[in-house]
């Protein structure tokens, strides 16, 4: 580049005036673009992929800055991912200077919007595009803004405040406008980056949450004599607000839960985990079977919002006695079948829990003949709907059940499952589904 500046020095000594013009005007333009590629070179070369959004910002701003010999420079991002389209997201300024306040922003960015090219003033006291504001106080005498554009979409605008020396030229808004055009991408790239980095760790916060949720589910039956037993879950999403529990209790007694909490997705997971710590203490320290379920009610309204509401069927079996205690706070009556094929609705019990603190439980006590099966569901079952946006219904439910009543627990619960499961088909699935079933 220097050869070049030489070999025109020596030319010009023999040129025409008009010739000299025209390598003035030539040396001019190669100044400008060595200093373009200069800086552009400077920010490309001090970013990398791992920065954020902030220190890529922070980074091209404090070069321009420097460069164009400016007190200030801030940049606006702003639309659906800025929220505030005033909000500052990052300022860099001269040491020693004061903040310079921003009460022209709003004018610049309406200007912005509506024309999409470099601002250029170099007195903002005398600029009628700026005479609604009080200028007098704002220790501000020079403006160049440009657009940050991307696709034909406005992402922001790079505002640059106070030429230190002389005026800001056209060469001035020139250079800033092309690396505002050139990072631009680079600013877009480290924001979608970050919002990536977001997804994935809320991807793993879910797995984890997906994880320690199935951990909260029995996993193994417990062997209680006379008694088989089978649970599952299927979250329509992945954590959800199903529940289900078998919970150890004094003098061979086991207690069996299942409940539905109001919502879907991780707040209900997080609702469930709730329902099961409250269910595990309260049965164990409870005298009967509604002391526990008025016992959790009252837990769950202290715990909750009064938009929170829970579902929740519990019962205590008793080996000894052959006996089932429930109490059904608003939950589906599950179905219990006898020996001969008769069924029977478990209704006994109060409204549904975490709602009402006036709510009276009441219990009711089976005894459990040889040969009966009692099957405890959510409407996830009942109100899976297919394709066709038929649901499957109590009806349906039951007319499986008599076919399969005779089976062991397990067998039973796997084809109850898999019926529901058909039924949908590839129809989105928009509840939990949860079974658990008894047999004698």
């Amino acid at each position: 580049m220097a050869a070049i500046f030489k070999q025109q020095k020596e030319d010009s000594l023999t040129a025409d005036p008009s010739e000299l013009i025209r390598l003035r005007d030539e040396n001019s333009r190669l100044h400008r673009a060595v200093e373009e590629l200069s800086i552009l070179n400077e920010i490309a070369l001090a970013i990398n992929s791992t920065m954020s959004p902030e220190a890529i910002n922070e980074l091209i701003v404090s070069k321009v800055v420097k460069r164009l010999g400016v007190e200030q420079g801030v940049i606006h991002l702003f639309g659906a991912d800025a929220g505030d389209p005033t909000k500052t997201l990052i300022r860099v300024m001269q040491q020693g200077k004061d903040a310079l306040p921003m009460r022209i922003g709003l004018q610049i960015t309406g200007w912005m919007h509506k024309n999409r090219r470099p601002l250029v003033v170099n007195d903002i006291t005398k600029d009628e595009r700026f005479t609604g504001s009080d200028t007098r106080d704002l220790r501000i005498h020079s403006v160049l803004s440009v657009p940050l554009e991307l696709k034909g979409r406005l992402m922001g605008i790079f505002n640059l405040f106070n030429k230190r020396e002389g005026e800001i030229t056209n060469e001035d808004a020139r250079l800033a406008a092309i690396i505002a055009a050139q990072c631009s991408q680079v600013i877009e790239n480290a924001r979608l980056y970050q919002e990536e980095q977001k997804l994935q760790r809320l991807q793993d916060d879910v797995r984890n949450a997906t994880t320690i949720q199935r951990m909260l589910l029995p996993r193994k039956m417990p062997e209680i004599a006379g008694l088989q037993l089978a649970g599952q879950s299927h979250p329509a999403r992945d954590v959800g607000g199903d529940y289900f529990d078998f919970i150890e209790l004094e003098s061979g007694r086991w207690g069996i839960a299942v409940g539905d909490v109001s919502g879907k997705g991780l707040p209900a997971a997080l609702l469930m985990a709730n329902l099961q710590a409250t269910m595990q203490g309260c049965a164990r320290i409870a005298a009967t079977v509604s002391d526990c379920m008025s016992a959790a009610n009252k837990f769950l309204i202290a715990s909750t919002d009064n938009k929170t509401f829970v579902t929740l069927f519990y019962a205590v079996y008793d080996p000894a006695s052959r006996t089932l205690t429930y109490c059904n706070a608003g939950h589906n009556p599950p179905m219990r079948f006898s020996a001969d094929g008769n069924m029977t609705l478990l209704e006994t019990g109060g409204p549904l829990a975490g709602c009402f603190s006036w709510a009276d439980y009441k219990e009711e006590t089976l005894t459990l003949g040889e040969g009966e099966a009692i099957v405890i569901y959510t409407d996830g079952v009942t109100e899976a709907e297919s394709p066709a946006e038929e649901q499957y219904g109590e009806e349906r439910l039951e007319e499986l059940l008599r076919s399969a009543r005779t089976q062991q627990a397990q067998p039973m619960l796997e084809q109850i499952v898999k019926s529901v499961l058909t039924f949908q088909q590839d129809a989105p699935v928009m509840d939990d589904i949860t079974v658990v079933c008894l047999r004698t």
